[in-house]
């Protein structure tokens, strides 16, 4: 699987779960719904064509990226309220450990990220009360200490990457286009509207409608409007 879709294929991943996160923000949008569902179904057949989705050398597998994604997601959450909070406090220190953004965590190592997000959560841990007024809760901390057991126990081992059939490539090349093209025709115009009822939303959107490392030189982000299309 060349880089390039394995990138792809994270931002999907990272789009259907930011689109899962505020569905009751857009539930009564019958049309964002609908492409929503064509998203999943998208992502679907992709796991149908190749039980290994967007394999790479060191071996991820489609559990793995859905994991990793919904795990940085989370961790930024945790920067983002340990930053609002040492920015009320003046604490130049707290807020040079937690300054990270969501492309900072897709460029780093699986055991550094965990590391990383580690980090994160024991900076917050006993400062919960504190951190509530910016919107991390008890629930927030279960679901971070349940992710990072999971993220830990799916290190993957260095093993050699999955090999198709051609046909199975271009069946999955054929379903990365009709993906690209339901998302810049679709849903990037559905959602654009929604950067002025909800910028919360409108931008963890564009967040996760980034590409890192596409070109394999740095990352690519197409933003909503402008996705690039693969050129397979």
């Amino acid at each position: 699987m060349r880089k390039s879709l394995i990138n792809k294929g994270r931002m999907y991943v990272a789009t259907d779960l930011s689109l899962d996160k505020f569905a009751d923000t857009f539930a009564g949008n019958e049309e964002l719904n609908e492409a929503r569902r064509k998203l999943k179904d998208g992502l679907n057949s992709i796991g149908e064509v190749q039980q290994v989705l967007v394999v790479d050398n060191t071996g991820l597998t489609q559990y793995k990226y859905e994991l990793r994604t919904g795990f940085t997601l989370h961790a930024l959450k945790f920067a983002v309220g340990l930053k609002a909070y040492a920015t009320t406090q003046k604490d130049t220190a707290l807020l040079t450990k937690v300054s990270y953004q969501l492309t900072d965590f897709n460029r780093l190592p699986d055991p550094i990220l965990f590391d990383v997000v580690t980090m994160l959560y024991r900076q917050a841990d006993p400062i919960r009360d504190k951190l509530v007024r910016f919107f991390l809760t008890d629930e927030d901390f279960a679901s971070m200490e349940k992710m990072l057991a999971d993220f830990k126990g799916a290190f993957p081992q260095k093993r050699m990457a999955t090999t198709v059939s051609k046909s199975s490539v271009e069946k999955i090349i054929a379903v990365f286009k009709s993906m690209d093209k339901l998302l810049k025709e679709v849903i990037d115009r559905l959602v654009a509207p929604y950067q002025y009822q909800n910028p919360d939303f409108y931008r963890e959107y564009c967040n996760a409608r980034i590409i890192v490392g596409y070109t394999g030189r740095g990352k690519s982000k197409p933003g909503p409007e402008s996705p690039q299309a693969d050129k397979a």
